[in-house]
């Protein structure tokens, strides 16, 4: 297979995956707390064709993805909040999806700390440094405390509920502003891409090979997106008729 090729398969269905287990890790968590409608809702599976707005799980992630570079992460599973057993359940369903992305993470990393990488040359070894590179960005914007972000989540219900209601506002546009912010304010950036290098070099990963990863992936992340996007849209749109079928 191409290198190209090979790495942005790799990482975009990789990515895809992580985007899966983040929101698998939220319905979860909150079936436990009490929540048991995310099991009626179909949320209890790696499906991403079960969460109700694939947009906002899978395909805006995976376009910023693409033109940017930024790993946002997607939301679309939808809590009933108000049958979680207390407000501890209510953060700790908010910070299942980080997890979730730390354990992506660690799985990534186990090669590189366990000394199996030893300067082969290979796209695979570039493409696992990507992926986890990404994985350590969302991780960091999951945890930032504004809303949406999953870190405002785990505050949230411990604020006063003036606050949340203007935080709640906010929240629409949140994403984007976040967005902006990470792409136009430069320290903002360097922040980010700073502190998740950081992580990289903790993890062992050889900082060389995620910029190898990202020349590689950038050259045909657009195609491969691009086909994996088209692919879920053509599968969302034809479940109706295959249901209606039965």
């Amino acid at each position: 297979m191409d290198n190209k090729i090979g790495t942005a398969l790799i990482v975009g269905v990789g990515w895809m995956i992580s985007l899966c287990l983040h929101e698998f890790a939220h319905a979860l968590v909150a079936y436990a707390g009490g929540d048991k409608s995310v099991k009626d809702k179909g949320y209890l599976t790696l499906n991403p064709l079960k969460y109700t707005d694939i947009g906002l799980t899978l395909i805006i992630p995976l376009i910023i993805l693409m033109i940017g570079g930024i790993a946002l992460p997607g939301a679309a599973v939808y809590i009933d909040h108000s049958k979680l057993r207390n407000r501890f359940w209510n953060s700790f369903v908010s910070l299942a999806g980080p997890l979730a992305n730390v354990f992506v993470l660690i799985v990534i990393a186990m090669p590189f700390l366990l000394g199996m990488y030893s300067g082969q040359d290979s796209y695979i070894w570039p493409s696992l440094a990507l992926l986890a590179l990404f994985q350590a960005v969302a991780i960091i914007l999951n945890l930032l405390p504004i809303p949406p972000m999953d870190g405002y989540g785990i505050i949230a219900p411990w604020l006063p509920s003036s606050l949340r209601t203007a935080a709640n506002n906010f929240a629409r546009v949140g994403i984007w502003v976040l967005f902006i912010a990470l792409w136009y304010v430069k320290p903002l950036n360097m922040l980010l891409w700073g502190t998740a290098y950081d992580v990289m070099g903790y993890l062992e990963i050889p900082l060389d090979l995620i910029d190898q990863g990202q020349v590689l992936f950038h050259q045909q992340s657009f195609l491969l997106i691009a086909c994996i996007i088209g692919a879920l849209l053509i599968a969302k749109a034809c479940k109706p008729k295959t249901q209606a079928q039965k």
